[in-house]
């Protein structure tokens, strides 16, 4: 399956955690819509799904997802626009996970 295809299919995988463990996206580089994705429940240790090549990625849990695409979520994958929210979900997750670089720095 491609990143889009698991964005456009995301309330289908939408299940509550069990044992800390959830329904979970990993994404292959460069997190592009047409990467390849898998949705799979996260491991008890964490880590990523084994055996796969490409090497895929942990992106973020399907709840987490949803959560941060929000109400508009539905209408806009009716729309087509699984592309965008591929996207938006990638600068996202790549904006948090960038190193903080205190604002009292000096170079």
């Amino acid at each position: 399956m491609t990143f889009a295809e698991a964005i456009e299919n995301l309330r289908r995988y939408d299940e509550e955690p069990v044992d800390g463990q959830a329904p979970t996206i990993y994404v292959a580089d460069p997190w592009a819509p047409s990467s390849e994705a898998v949705v799979q429940w996260s491991g008890t240790k964490g880590g990523v799904p084994l055996g796969h090549n490409p090497i895929l990625f942990h992106l973020t849990t399907v709840r987490a997802a949803l959560d941060f695409f929000g109400s508009e979520y539905d209408d806009q994958v009716v729309r087509g626009e699984a592309h965008s929210l591929c996207r938006k979900l990638a600068t996202h997750i790549a904006a948090r996970n960038a190193p903080r670089v205190p604002h009292d720095a000096k170079f």
